[in-house]
């Protein structure tokens, strides 16, 4: 596709170059240096934190908590009573199977896999298996289906049945100096999607 001017708005000319992205020359350099680190930052990606108790998503930091530890992963003293745990590149595929013939013992029932310290790929076989992956994904959905800030967006859906879900990372924290549990502030969970 040739290169084409797309327009002047605010003294900022816009081009398309042939892969379909818009390239702007504008006049103040700070405006065209915000511009290039928001557009072409590769590490990037949109975040929400979590805590309990959060009236919209009530028992998710706590839940998520309960997962992680669930599988093995260690909590690390980060100071002042406080810890932490990790879970980086979380995938799952899944497959709803609803376009299977009916001879098919698993016709009709929804699958699904997950691991961590995994590629965002489909089918994918690297990090290690997530027993627990249907009840983390209802969670990341729950999360992405919520109208929290940070427009979170873990799950990507094709056509044939498949999902696949991919966190980059689940960052918990825990403030054991908090005693009171329903009271708030003890739990908190990071959720950074890898869109």
């Amino acid at each position: 596709m040739p290169e084409r001017k797309l327009s002047n708005v605010n003294g900022a000319f816009c081009f398309l170059d042939d892969i379909g992205f818009a390239l702007c020359a504008m006049k103040t350099p700070c405006a065209a240096a915000v511009f290039l680190f928001a557009f072409l930052s590769p590490s990037f990606g949109a975040s929400i934190t979590v805590a309990d108790p959060s009236t919209t998503l009530p028992g998710v930091a706590v839940e998520t908590l309960s997962l992680l530890l669930d599988a093995g992963l260690p909590l690390k003293n980060i100071g002042n009573a406080r810890f932490s745990l990790e879970a980086k590149n979380f995938h799952c595929d899944q497959y709803a199977r609803g376009a299977l013939d009916a001879s098919d013992p698993v016709a009709g029932i929804p699958t699904i896999k997950c691991r961590i310290e995994s590629e965002n790929r489909k089918d994918t076989h690297t990090g290690r298996p997530f027993a627990e992956g249907r009840a983390m994904d209802d969670l990341l959905q729950k999360i992405q289906d919520s109208n929290v800030r940070g427009y979170v967006h873990f799950s990507d859906c094709a056509m044939g049945g498949y999902c696949g879900t991919f966190v980059k990372s689940i960052i918990c924290t825990i403030d054991s100096t908090i005693q009171n549990y329903t009271n708030g502030g003890r739990w908190s969970c990071t959720f950074v999607d890898g869109q």
